[in-house]
Formats: C-alpha cells, structure tokens, sequence
C-alpha cells in the first residue's frame, strides 16, 4: 500500500465521531464532560477507559493503552496501522488515493495468491493421495504428526523423480505463465536457461500464513540426507517477506489473547508438535533470527513473550539476540530452558503433557542471561567469582531501569558474593560504551485510576508541574517544543518513555513547524501513543484560560521540576558511588566524589529556592 497522505487520515477523523466508533465496541456512559466504559483489552470490573467527545482521543488508565480512531481499531481488530486504516476507509467511504503502479501490484498480489492457493492444493494431493508421497507421508508419522494435523496444516510434499517440472507443468494447466509462477516463487530458470524447474523438489512442503490468515508462501523441508539445504522457503515476493512473516500466527492469535502470552520457537515443526500438546500460543520464525518487524507483530498481540529454543549454540545465541530485540519493545520476556539435547519438537513428542512443567519454571530474561554468562563457571573459587563478575556486567548494563538493574544486581552479587553496589559502579562505568535499549517500550509510572487526575496531579488533586505536565502543554503548544529543548539541554526526563514522546515531538517539528501531534498521533510508537493520549485528555487551566503568562509560569515550573529531579538522580548516584570508593579504599576517588557531592548539593539547592521564589 503507498504511503497514507495526512488527508485522508483527517478526513476520516471529521466523518467519524469517535464517541460513535467506541459505541460500536463496548457500552459508555456519561462522566463529566467525556465518557467511560469497560476496557476490552484487559479485565475490569470498574470502568477505566475514557472517551473525549472534544478531543476525539480514547485512554485507559488501567491498562494504559490509549490514542484515536486508528489505534482504537487497531487495538480492538489486531491490525496494523494500515489495516485499521483501510477498514476505516471502507466504513467512511474516504478513497484512499493509489499511487502509479498500485493497481499492477495489486493484481500481481492475487495471481500470486491464486497460483499459492492451486500449489498447496497439489501438495497436499501428492502427500495423502498419491504413491509419490508414501516416503514423505510414512516420515511424517514418524516424527508423530498425526493425520489431523496434516489436514489442519495443509501439509504436502513435492515429488521429484525424473522430472523437475511437475507442480509447472501443473500449474500451466490451470492458466499461469512463466513469468507468474517466477514472481511467485514456485518455479526458478536453470542457470543455462531453458524450461522452468519447480523450485521445491523432493520435500515435506509446510504453507506458510500471513497474520490474516493469508497463504504467502511455502517452507520445504528435505525428506533425504542429501546435500540440499535442510529447509528451503519461497523466495521473496510481493506477497512474502519472511522477515516480516511469523509461522502459525494467525492460527495462535485467538489463544494468545486467551493466555496472555506468546511462545516463540524456531521451526515449523516445533508448532505443529507443540500444536499436538495443546501448546496452542505458538509462533516461529521461517528459520531466521528474530527481525524488528516480528517483534511489532508479537507486541501487538501480547505483552510477554516465552522463548523456547534448542539448547544448542545455535538455540542459545538465538535466544539472546531474541532477549536484546524483544526487551527494546517493552515485551516481558520469559525463557523455557529445554532439557539438554532435546529441541522443543523432541521435548514435546517425549512429554505431550510437559510444557506446563517448563513454562511453571521459565526465567525472566535478565535472570536468564545472567545464569548463562556464569554457567561455565565454578563459583566456590575466588578466580571463578572474579571472572563472573567480569561476565555479568555487561548483561547488567543493558539492563535500562535502575530499579530492575538493581534487582539483579543483587542476585548476581549473591551469587559471586559481591557487594551489590560495586557491580552498579562497575556498570555505570562502562555503559556509556555500552548500546542502550530503547527506552520507549518500557512501562511508565502507572497513573492513578481515578480520571481526571492522571500522572499530573499531585497527592492533594492540585498540578503537579512535572514532566508529563510539561508534554502535555507541549502536545498543545507544538510550536514551544524547539524552545523547551534548549532549555533542557543536558537535562533528561526521568522517566524514559517521557523521553522518547518528547524526541518524537522535536522530529515532528523539525519536519512540520505546524505540525499538530493529535492530529498526526499514527506517527508516533505505538506505546507513545497511549501516553500521548493520557496527558493530552488532562485539562490545563493554562491552556482552557488562554493565557499566555500563565502557560510560561507553568512551563518554567516543570523544566525546574526536571532540573531538580537530575540533580537528586545524580545524587543518589553518589550515594552508592562513595560508598563504593570507602569499601575499595581508593582515597583520591573518595574525595573527588565528595567534591561533587558538595556541588550537586548546593546546586540543588539553588534550584528548590529559585522554584519556591516562582511558585
């Protein structure tokens, strides 16, 4: 689909209350000048979920997701972006404009389905009905797969023989020509020319699915120990990218939701095992690492991910790329430790009902890397201890939240026998050279349930003046952003998700100085979008009173907030810093951070004062 132009975004917005499109979903009633409902997306029994009918934004301050129309659907169908977008096309009647060339790539997209559809067909006839499929079939049943699942699966196999034409010269029966079966990945040209070859020869073929349900393409499996490839898949085509593909996604979505999780393996056949074990959450990948795009895809179905990997390089390597990917997003991670020499398809054909075994005792990601950085070490001897702690730290300096860095901190040190504190400063020292996890997935402090009050009301009900009282002027004044940003110069938000909005706001108005956020809240992450929304449904007696004076006043209340809040931050730093440097007796450390100490103090100082002046 070519690119969405910002109208028709807009125009389906004016044609659409989304008073109208919530209504369509769940039952609300009025509360104060907005609306609120039963969230759908998580289990309530007092309504959190808000509608503005002035704003045209929705938010839930139990679950924290939140934003307009687009994310709604989103939310509510499981669709991108641009799947919400033409569902809300068709329902308002706003045509969406096509670039040149749409309209053939289009049509290339359904001959390519319909010569997939014909293909399995052929497949799937040669496995269960014809004597060229015996080999396959009795190979199958070996490795436990049952009929059933064959027929669930539309497993097949492509014959080979003495010809390597056969599925062509099927598929030229029903109508298609060279060059389509070429663009659709199921035929290839030898290399000195001449007739096509069918591209899968002698293999278990395994169709592969998009998140809809659509069939994009095949994996094929060697039935022999021949010198192929052990899985071949489609090569890439208008329909099929298998970096942006997940295997048996649109069959665990309904169970995801259910189970409020993923489970994440390797290979085909790990699913349809898994499958078998009533291990029904399960996705793969089409044999390649884990992609950013997979990543969004899983995300937009769950929270918390559970891998299961071989355990062997392999497996584990995978596994960690998956953890360092996965975490940027926010997902919570979990990880099942297969028994040593078995693959999740092994485990699960030995011990149908075993998965629940596994999953009871899966580790979290960070307790998962941290064991695995320290498992070839014997940690009775003090050399050992020595190097595990050279082992952890760069597990723990990924780690982005300070208060989780610290909860690992402390088993790892429990286990090297370790002051906590020393692992922090060792961490600290080397994180500047170390690649930050992208702050925008990870959860932002949860704001009071009672609406209205959000994150930017203090204990009492009155403003608080802080960071998210500072994004919400600025989601309304976009044209203070610039200003605001050489104010906070060296200056960080203290909370990351606040952060990465706040980054997003300075692209989008560097691009567009009369860019609005609301009205282009599609562009942002999707985890941003819901903070967005959350600030922006606070009302501002600055912004609802129009006066100017007042919205200065407030905004210097907050970037003194943010000041304030980096100077305890640092700090605290200190704190654990000093004490570190009395343990190891370093005297010329000790003083230089005593010195700072005494500088951040009376810098502090100098900032409560100058805010208690102004307010």
């Amino acid at each position: 689909m070519p690119p969405v132009k910002q109208d028709a975004v807009q125009e389906i917005k004016d044609r659409l209350d989304l008073v109208d499109l919530v209504s369509e979903h769940l039952r609300l009633q009025k509360a104060g000048r907005d609306l609120k409902g039963l969230c759908p997306f998580h289990q309530e029994k007092t309504p959190s979920l808000y509608v503005s009918p002035e704003k045209q934004l929705w938010h839930c301050y139990g679950c924290q997701k939140g934003g307009d129309h687009f994310t709604f659907i989103q939310d509510i169908e499981h669709v991108d972006f641009r799947g919400a977008l033409r569902m809300l096309a068709e329902k308002t009647g706003v045509v969406l404009e096509e670039s040149p060339g749409a309209g053939r790539q289009r049509e290339l997209k359904r001959t390519i389905q319909r010569l997939n559809g014909l293909a399995a067909q052929y497949f799937h006839h040669i496995l269960l009905e014809n004597p060229a499929g015996q080999r396959a079939l009795i190979q199958l049943e070996s490795r436990g797969v049952t009929r059933a699942s064959m027929t669930e699966f539309q497993l097949g196999f492509a014959p080979a023989g003495h010809r390597k034409d056969n599925l062509v010269r099927f598929l030229k029966k029903h109508g298609a020509t060279d060059s389509e079966m070429v663009e659709a990945g199921l035929a290839m040209r030898p290399e000195g020319g001449g007739e096509l070859w069918d591209r899968f020869r002698q293999r278990i073929i395994i169709p592969i699915h998009d998140e809809r349900g659509e069939l994009i393409a095949f994996g094929g499996r060697v039935i022999d120990d021949s010198n192929q490839p052990k899985y071949l898949n489609t090569s890439q085509t208008a329909l099929y990218d298998k970096g942006r593909t997940l295997f048996n996604l649109h069959r665990a979505r309904k169970s995801i939701h259910e189970l409020k999780h993923a489970v994440l393996m390797e290979g085909y056949f790990d699913a349809i095992t898994a499958s078998q074990a009533n291990v029904p959450n399960v996705v793969t990948t089409s044999g390649t690492a884990l992609t950013e795009h997979q990543v969004r895809l899983l995300k937009r179905e769950t929270q918390e991910l559970v891998l299961a990997f071989d355990r062997d390089d392999a497996g584990l390597n995978a596994t960690q790329r998956a953890i360092e990917l996965a975490s940027k997003s926010g997902i919570h991670i979990k990880v099942v430790r297969v028994p040593q020499g078995k693959d999740p398809d092994d485990y699960l054909r030995a011990h149908p009902d075993g998965w629940g075994n596994l999953r009871e005792h899966a580790l979290p990601e960070w307790e998962y890397l941290l064991r695995q950085a320290l498992a070839s070490l014997d940690l009775t001897e003090a050399e050992d201890r020595r190097r595990g702690a050279e082992l952890v730290i760069p597990v723990l300096a990924k780690i982005p939240e300070a208060s989780v860095l610290e909860i690992y901190a402390q088993q790892a040190g429990g286990w090297l026998r370790i002051e906590p504190a020393a692992l922090v400063r060792d961490v600290q020292r080397v994180k500047s050279g170390v690649p930050a996890l992208s702050p925008r997935g990870y959860r932002p402090p949860q704001p009071s349930p009672t609406r209205g009050e959000g994150d930017v009301r203090g204990a009492q009900g009155n403003p608080r003046k802080d960071e998210g009282y500072l994004l919400g002027l600025l989601i309304a004044r976009p044209d203070l952003v610039p200003e605001v940003a050489t104010e906070l110069q060296g200056v960080v938000f203290s909370t990351p998700a606040y952060e990465g909005v706040f980054e997003s706001l300075q692209r989008m108005v560097e691009t567009d100085a009369t860019a609005e956020p609301i009205d282009r809240l599609s562009e942002f992450a999707p985890d941003e979008q819901g903070l967005i929304s959350a600030v922006a449904m606070t009302r501002y007696p600055e912004l609802e009173s129009g006066s100017e004076a007042a919205l200065r006043q407030s905004l210097e209340q907050c970037l003194q907030t943010l000041r304030i809040n980096a100077s305890q931050r640092r700090l605290k730093a200190l704190v654990a810093e000093l004490r570190a440097a009395r343990v190891s007796g370093d005297e010329s450390r000790l003083v230089a951070l005593m010195q700072e100490n005494d500088r951040l103090a009376r810098e502090l100082g100098a900032l409560k004062e100058s805010r208690s002046g102004a307010s």
